[in-house]
């Protein structure tokens, strides 16, 4: 028994030393979390609330792009027009011009079941040529056939205008770039078209 007591005031008075306590709600006086000192739960709160904004303003990008390519295989020209910076589409940078240059190229069918999503994380990308500083992104696109399944990856400059994100590049990425350390901003570099 003494040998017991002995261990529990030894454990107490390490607990002590090191400033834990089972009481308490992790703050000092002051209003400053004891795990991360200096920081307010003010601070703390502005902090969750910007890291959910950067969250929902990076899912509108991803979205941006996902409907773009859609568009692109369901040959929506409205749509896909509509999702373009002016620079992308060429021209004057019309959403008018754009429509009618893509309607000009034929209104081929709809390809068959396609599925688009978004592979790895948004990347800067420096200018280039015509294309302002942006983010990268790489989007997948899987086409389903008889045979099989086809695989086609894109590069995409995503610029965001007036509150909305806009496609601004757009370039295949072909299988031997995805051995670079990041392919999207090696792609999107090499090639301002």
């Amino acid at each position: 028994m003494k040998r017991v007591a002995a261990v529990a005031v030894a454990a107490a008075s390490v607990l002590a030393v090191a400033g834990c306590s089972s009481s308490g709600d992790g703050k000092n006086k002051g209003g400053e979390s004891r795990g991360n000192p200096g920081v307010t739960k003010e601070e703390r709160e502005r902090a969750d609330a910007e890291a959910r904004e950067r969250a929902k303003d990076t899912a509108a990008m991803k979205d941006a792009a996902v409907r773009y390519v859609k568009a692109y295989v369901a040959h929506d020209v409205r749509t896909m027009c509509s999702l373009m910076t002016p620079n992308r589409r060429g021209g004057d940078g019309s959403f008018d011009g754009c429509v009618k240059h893509f309607e000009e190229l034929g209104d081929g069918k709809p390809g068959s079941e396609v599925t688009v999503s978004v592979e790895g994380s948004p990347v800067d990308v420096s200018p280039i040529g015509t294309h302002p500083q942006g983010t990268g992104l790489m989007v997948k696109q899987t086409t389903a056939d008889g045979a099989g399944a086809s695989v086609r990856r894109q590069a995409m400059r995503m610029l965001k205008t007036d509150g909305a994100w806009l496609v601004d590049q757009k370039v295949t990425v072909r299988d031997e770039d995805m051995s670079a350390g990041n392919p999207v901003r090696n792609v999107l570099m090499r090639s301002p078209e």
